[in-house]
């Protein structure tokens, strides 16, 4: 199994970077594990008369590495620039496109990534504003339309006039290194999420239909749990299809 890491911040041995390296250093093998900090590449878009040189290294490490972690820091509440300069240029390296413009996974459907980032405020702030959400959806946006499959990801919070990595914030770096190492190949979990969803449609309903019952008596006894598990069958086929349709057959890939 070989890892690529993909370091989109300004500093090569900042704090963001610490964190990085918490995580590729409990991979198993490290002659399996390199690190591209993206600032050493002179990174630009290709043109018709010529591609860029740094892309092709590059996308030569991509396409050899069967897992990626992209760590970037955010700043003013997206992705450094570092790491959105690469990923626009990488554009159409990373993607197909159909006649109407539809993006459809390239030749990196499958592989795996965790993404990183980091940001001055604290853990409870972050949960509140969402600071670092635009970072992550940034990276899912690129790399699920490129076809892969995210393991999961990592917040360095509270940034803000520290000069190491928090070790709390440390020992995560390090479980989620030794989790993405042991992981199976494929873990889309798409069948999990549907199941999980279902579990959570019953709970509603039943919340909600023991209330009705209960204040109303909408329901007789007798035909409560009838009315409860066929309500919940039907919710959950119809809610099932939409997110279906949206999720896998309007943007379905080819």
């Amino acid at each position: 199994m070989r890892y690529l890491a993909l370091l989109g911040s300004h500093e090569r041995h900042g704090i963001t970077a610490g964190y990085l390296d918490a995580v590729t250093a409990a991979l198993p093998d490290s002659a399996n594990v390199e690190t591209v900090f993206l600032r050493d590449y002179d990174i630009y878009p290709d043109t018709k008369e010529q591609a860029c040189p740094a892309l092709d290294e590059i996308e030569a490490k991509m396409a050899a590495s069967d897992f990626w972690i992209i760590c970037a820091p955010t700043y003013w509440g997206g992705m450094s620039g570092v790491m959105k300069q690469f990923f626009d240029c990488m554009r159409f390296r990373l993607v197909r496109m159909n006649s109407v413009a539809d993006t459809l996974p390239g030749k990196y459907k499958d592989k795996h990534y965790l993404s990183m980032t980091s940001c001055f405020i604290s853990s409870t702030e972050n949960l509140a504003t969402g600071i670092t959400d635009q970072t992550f959806v940034t990276i899912d946006r690129v790399l699920t339309g490129a076809g892969l499959i995210k393991v999961g990801e990592f917040v360095g919070t509270g940034t803000w006039g520290t000069k190491a990595p928090r070790p709390e914030k440390l020992a995560e770096c390090t479980r989620w290194g030794k989790k993405i190492a042991n992981r199976p190949r494929k873990d889309d979990n798409t069948l999990k999420r549907y199941i999980l969803l279902f579990i959570m449609i019953a709970v509603m309903a039943l919340i909600t239909m023991g209330l009705q019952a209960w204040w109303f008596g909408v329901f007789a006894a007798g035909k409560f749990w009838l009315t409860y598990a066929t309500f919940v069958v039907i919710f959950y086929v119809l809610l099932a299809s939409i997110l279906h349709f949206f999720t896998f057959v309007r943007h379905r890939r080819r």
